[in-house]
């Protein structure tokens, strides 16, 4: 399991690197375009948005696993250890489950966008494959957010102290360290 997890955080990270390159790219395009003239790049600003949005929902599975998601961490920093670990423990529960309604309807979209072939007006792709990374944002960080409570919970991983974010990965590490002795 740990060597599943190492990977998909790998994964992860070279996917969003991927795509932030090609954002900046596009960004770079845009500029070329409207300085130079008669070099008129028209579907960047289309690929801008739809790369935007994949950035943003590929990302949610790596905030999570840094533990850098928003939280009301000042506020709880302040409460006593236990009442801590329940808030965090049911804000990731309750978490995890609006991340699964969302990706419950958001299958709905897709197939709508599939069946009825919805394509975006300058590139003329399936928006079903522009919005794909909603879904695979809102599992991937539906999946971690459960691992992250159970790891509060079985105090196999600290619990952000509001001055900084744990990374998730140190639960990687202890059971990867834990796996070799």
């Amino acid at each position: 399991m740990v060597k599943v997890l190492n990977f998909l955080k790998r994964l992860d990270v070279y996917i969003v690197t991927l795509l932030m390159f090609a954002l900046f790219v596009n960004v770079v395009l845009q500029i070329f375009s409207r300085v130079m003239p008669f070099r008129v790049v028209p579907w960047t600003v289309e690929m801008g948005e739809h790369l935007l949005v994949a950035v943003i929902w590929m990302g949610l599975g790596l905030a999570v696993l840094n533990n850098s998601h928003v939280r009301f961490d000042m506020l709880l920093a302040k409460m006593p250890y236990k009442v801590k670990k329940i808030f965090y423990i049911t804000g990731n529960i309750v978490f995890a489950i609006f991340l699964g309604i969302l990706a419950y309807h958001t299958v709905s979209l897709l197939e709508f966008h599939l069946r009825v072939d919805n394509r975006t007006p300058m590139l003329r792709w399936n928006r079903a494959y522009i919005r794909a990374p909603v879904l695979i944002g809102c599992i991937v960080g539906a999946v971690r957010m459960l691992i992250q409570a159970w790891a509060f919970a079985a105090n196999k991983m600290p619990l952000p102290s509001g001055e900084y974010a744990e990374e998730f990965s140190s639960v990687v590490e202890a059971a990867k360290i834990e796996g070799e002795k």
